[in-house]
């Protein structure tokens, strides 16, 4: 059995031991994480059962294969944060405490956007190593003129042609994943 197994099925069955161990190696990480963007100890406790309650439900709907345990769940714990941030911006409130009902939604809206991003990684995952590498360049705002340079490509046009059949290739293979259509 794995460590992420283990911290998985602690965490399923209720085991104390094992969760005070996923508090003890991961808060401090995920603490330093959250008072370093724009957060306080409380926002850090909030985040951090989010994040487990997550992984519990997730669990619960189909057993997840996670090779890095401490990578899934800082960025769990990230994603969470960051959507956090978002609706603080986005719902000026008058209130310090936020009513449940929306603590829920949020919850709820997370868990949909981490299932979306999921959807998407595997999908991406399944393209070639060409298109992955022409996706996440121009994913990260690379030009189409540099990206023939990099990729020594014979023109702005076979480069626009390449990116154009693999952003298809990829909307395919999303839409033909049997999680597609719950999560529209």
């Amino acid at each position: 059995m794995t460590e992420s197994d283990r911290y998985l099925n602690a965490l399923l069955n209720g085991n104390e031991k094992v969760t005070s161990e996923i508090y003890s190696k991961f808060y401090p990480k995920i603490s330093s994480f959250i008072l370093r963007n724009k957060g306080k100890e409380e926002d850090v406790e909030d985040v951090f059962h989010d994040a487990l309650m997550y992984l519990i439900v997730t669990h619960r709907k189909k057993q997840l294969s996670i090779n890095s345990f401490e990578a899934y769940f800082f960025t769990i714990c990230k994603n969470i944060w960051k959507t956090s941030l978002k609706n603080r911006k986005s719902k000026v409130m008058n209130k310090d405490i936020l009513p449940l009902h929306i603590k829920e939604d949020t919850l709820s809206t997370f868990i949909v956007e981490q299932q979306r991003r999921e959807l998407y990684t595997d999908a991406f995952q399944k393209l070639s190593d060409n298109c992955r590498e022409i996706l996440s360049n121009y994913f990260n705002g690379m030009s189409y003129e540099e990206l023939v340079k990099e990729l020594s490509y014979a023109s702005v046009n076979t480069v626009r042609q390449r990116v154009f059949k693999c952003k298809a290739k990829l909307v395919s293979i999303i839409k033909k994943d049997r999680r597609y259509n719950s999560l529209k």
